[in-house]
């Protein structure tokens, strides 16, 4: 594989939280998204796709982009980067301290990339299929909980137009099962905790660009990543169930979910 990828990845999302750095406190205005006034795109999100997105397409002007903030560009390559220039936009305007840059790469539709940069701690995730997951330079991986009765799991609620959805689709499932749950506002960041061994497991519904560098990050750190159905996820959707996990709990989730 082309250690360029990871390089270049890097790169990009440090130079996303450089700029959204410079947002904290002093975003500006809100683009409302939907009639949701939950959810929102601010200055900082705009401006950081478009440095990713600048310094992709000069380094592989040939690969696929997938955006959370702009159209997508198909350029009829089997790689796909797969943007999210500040997961967890509602932390950000609350100066509450859990948003990152996310940027993945899908090769024929397959993780293969992950680079995840939270911003507040100064933590830069990264891993490459095969070559492990790394925290600022140092190896990391999963727990070693076994049981749910004893797990931290994370369980986001969403936003308000799906969140009655969620809450009977697994949050309720799961609320009396695990052993704290905890919710972020941040899909990258939390299975970024879930590879570090902070927490045991994350289950979610959200877009592609939620989970795109996430899961990669999860496995390479000996977790394992399903749906909510125990199979492979489909990156060809635009939304995905999924259940992120240490893998010794991860039975134990899903059979909580039936």
């Amino acid at each position: 594989m082309n250690d360029k990828f990871l390089k270049v990845a890097k790169q990009a999302a440090l130079e996303a939280g450089k700029i959204i750095s410079k947002y904290s406190g002093n975003f500006g205005e809100k683009t409302i998204k939907g009639g949701d006034e939950s959810n929102f795109a601010t200055k900082a999100d705009i401006e950081a796709e478009k440095a990713i997105i600048s310094i992709l397409s000069k380094n592989f002007p040939d690969h696929n982009i997938i955006t959370e903030e702009q159209e997508n560009i198909d350029r009829g390559s089997e790689f796909t980067w797969v943007i999210d220039p500040l997961d967890g936009t509602f932390s950000f305007a609350h100066r509450f301290p859990y948003f990152s840059v996310s940027i993945g790469l899908l090769l024929e539709n397959k993780p293969i990339i992950g680079v995840i940069n939270h911003i507040s701690s100064k933590d830069l995730y990264y891993a490459q299929k095969g070559k492990g997951v790394y925290l600022n330079g140092k190896s990391i991986q999963v727990s070693k909980t076994k049981s749910i009765e004893a797990s931290a799991c994370g369980l986001d609620f969403g936003h308000k137009y799906n969140r009655v959805e969620n809450l009977e689709k697994y949050i309720n499932p799961l609320i009396s099962k695990i052993g704290y749950p905890y919710s972020v506002g941040s899909a990258v960041t939390t299975q970024a905790l879930v590879a570090q061994g902070i927490l045991d497991g994350y289950v979610n519904q959200a877009w592609v660009w939620d989970f795109a560098a996430g899961v990669i990050i999860v496995k390479e750190a000996g977790g394992k990543v399903t749906d909510f159905d125990g199979k492979e996820p489909d990156w060809s959707k635009d939304r995905l169930d999924i259940v992120a996990s240490n893998g010794l709990i991860h039975d134990q989730i899903l059979e909580a979910l039936k």
